[in-house]
Formats: structure tokens, sequence, C-alpha cells
């Protein structure tokens, strides 16, 4: 008799989804989580509490009982509170109707790619580049073309010329500045430039600003919005996760033209239906009061990163471009040849979880990024056991 045969329902079969390749920092974290001791720096947030106001509301709602189904592109009230938002952050006029509330800015992204794609197109970006920005597209089987940004002077730069001529045959432009996992930053004559080539050539621009007010030296960073009109190419990408310690309530929202708005209902009721009435309320008290969290946060992410780029920069085996937005040090020790192996290796001896440089991208070996979006006593304990192996 022959033994039984265990046979797999998925072997087989054939999907994008098999197709893709997993998060490389996901499988490492995977791998590492339960390591008793372990100071996990992988992941992109922040080790802060939610402000107890924005709390409040959504409890309040959910004891009056707004627990049903909202509207598809979001609560009417939230959609005003983004749009005085934006208006008031920017200086342009935006409207209600070019507003969608999303579940997280990762369904965002999603919906935006969804709405513009047919497989085939191609989509430009940059790189290095956060996994999601390069898989999101892949699975509506779009074909990439990636960019590098380069290193001068310290930080992170991107000869516009250069790119704007690598992306004629796109679709699709996807840039996120201020950018994951690098901290660079498009200036906004440069976002001008970019803007108006596209706009010339009929390009879609998607623009990823979750980070738009994780910035060092001014209230905001330079916006694609500023450089619109309504019904210009655009889809700006925005999450309440960063900004306000909301990584846990998954609530973000697009502004798009108008025209786009109904093809975005359809999506969002054929995928997540609508966000929950009782997280659109914490991010009404959000925008509206939370304006203090915001400086308070960034002041101590600004004392955070300059505490781990002075310490990296004590190594002359180290290149540790300045960021200037979000809260991570990308940096590259010089004579590492296999980043996810080292990976591991610290995680083993220094018990200290980084990404590895491969998870985004990069085309060189020997980069980690690190979320320094912790306490000081939990940097300096980590950075303490870093020093020997850099």
């Amino acid at each position: 008799m022959k033994a039984y045969e265990m046979i797999l329902a998925s072997d087989g079969l054939k999907s994008r989804g098999v197709e893709i390749a997993p998060s490389l920092t996901r499988l490492i974290a995977n791998s590492a989580m339960g390591t008793e001791g372990l100071i996990p720096l992988w992941f992109g947030e922040p080790n802060v509490q939610t402000p107890k106001m924005i709390c409040d509301a959504a409890a309040s709602s959910l004891s009056k009982g707004e627990t049903f189904y909202a509207e598809g592109l979001g609560k009417p009230y939230l959609r005003e509170a983004i749009a005085e938002y934006m208006t008031s952050l920017y200086q342009v006029n935006i409207n209600s109707d070019r507003i969608a509330v999303t579940v997280s800015g990762g369904n965002a992204l999603n919906l935006a790619f969804q709405t513009l794609l047919e497989p085939g197109d191609k989509v430009a970006t940059l790189i290095p580049a956060f996994p999601n920005l390069l898989n999101v597209p892949a699975l509506q089987g779009a074909e990439l073309i990636t960019h590098p940004l380069e290193v001068k002077n310290g930080r992170w730069t991107l000869n516009c010329d250069d790119f704007l001529e690598k992306v004629k045959k796109a679709k699709v432009v996807l840039i996120n500045s201020q950018s994951n996992p690098t901290g660079f930053m498009l200036t906004q004559a440069e976002i001008d430039k970019i803007s108006a080539t596209l706009r010339e050539r009929g390009t879609w621009i998607i623009a990823d600003e979750v980070y738009s007010r994780t910035v060092y030296e001014e209230k905001v960073a330079p916006s694609f919005i500023k450089a619109s009109l309504p019904e210009d190419k655009l889809i700006v990408v925005n999450s309440f996760s960063k900004t306000w310690a909301m990584t846990g309530w998954r609530l973000g929202w697009l502004t798009l033209p108008p025209s786009l708005a109904p093809i975005v209902e359809k999506l969002m009721e054929f995928s997540v239906a609508c966000a929950p009435a009782f997280t659109q309320r914490g991010g009404v008290v959000a925008l509206r009061e939370g304006e203090t969290f915001i400086k308070q946060t960034n002041e101590m992410y600004r004392d955070a990163r300059d505490l781990v780029c002075e310490t990296l920069h004590e190594s002359h085996n180290i290149t540790c471009p300045i960021p200037h937005s979000s809260f991570y040090a990308f940096f590259r020790i010089n004579t590492v040849d296999d980043s996810v192996e080292y990976t591991r290796m610290l995680i083993e001896k220094a018990k200290i979880g980084l990404a590895p440089g491969d998870a985004f991208l990069m085309p060189e070996p020997g980069w980690f990024r690190l979320c320094f979006a912790q306490t000081q006593d939990i940097l300096e304990e980590a950075l303490d056991r870093l020093k020997p192996y850099l």
C-alpha cells in the first residue's frame, strides 16, 4: 500500500500573489520576534502612544453607537476636516470633493494604482524605496522602471534631468518624497519642474507624502499639491499613522481629481467598503487639535536623529547621509558585502533588529535602515550594542 502523499492546495497555483516576493524585513523580523532582550528597530513605527484626545474621540463614538457602515469615500465631517487641514497647510484651496478617506496609507496606495493601471503599464519610481511602493504596482501587472538616488555632500540627491529622461515611457511616476528609507526630500523648485514636465507629457503622478509633517527645517515638507490644479493627473497619498502615532488605527486619505472620486468609491466598495466611523472621529480630532503633538514628537525625532547620526559618523567605516525628513537613518557599513547575513548576525550577537538595504532594492551591499522613532534610553543602548560591529 502506497504511503499517503500530501498534496498542497497551493501546488501548481499561478497568480501574482504567488509570484511576488515576500517582504524581506518581515521575514527577518518574524524569525527573530520573541528573541529575549532584542531591540527591534526594523519597522517604521513611533514608540509613542496615540494622543489621549484622539483615543477619547473614538471611545465616545463607540459609546454613542457609531458602529455601522460609513460612506465609501469617508464621513462628510472627516472629508471636510481633511480639506480644511490641507488648505491651511499648503495655502491652496482644496475642496472636500477631492478627498477620499481610506483604510491606511497602504490601502490608499493600492486604490491609486487600481484606479490608474492596466496590465503591462510602466510605473517609474526612485530607489531605494519602501517595498510596498515596488510591489503594489507589480501586483497590478505593471512593469517597473527604477532610478537610483545618489549621495552627494553627505545627503541624498536626485538629478531631475536624468530622472525625467528615464521616465519618458512611464504611464505613472511614483514619487516618495519624503522618503522611506532615506529621508530624501525634494525641494519645491524640483517638484515644480517635475510637475510641469509630466503635465506636458500627460503622465500621471502618484505622490506618497505620508511623512509630510515629519520634517526638521520647516512646518511641512514641499508638496506636489502646491504645484497642481484640481484636475491635474495627480494623486497624493497620505496617512494618519506617522504624524499622529496612529499606526494601528489604519486610517489614511487620498487627494485626487474630483473626476476620479466615483472610481475610487467603487474600488473601496469592492475591497474594504469603508473606514470605520469611530476611527474617523479620531481623525478629525487629530487634524484639528494635533499640532502641539506634531511639534513635540518632531523635536524628539530631531534629537534622536542627531544622536544616531553623530554616533555613526564617529566611525570612518560608515556612510550615513543625514535625513531631512521621516525618522530613519539609512546607512552603509562599507566593509559589509552581505546585508542580509549581517542583519541576522546583529540579531544573534548584538540583539539589534535592523532592516537590510536589500529590502529596499538598494543596488549596493552593506546598507541598513534604522528607525530612530524611539526614546533616547533605548537608542543609546542600541547604539552601544551596535558600535563594536561598525
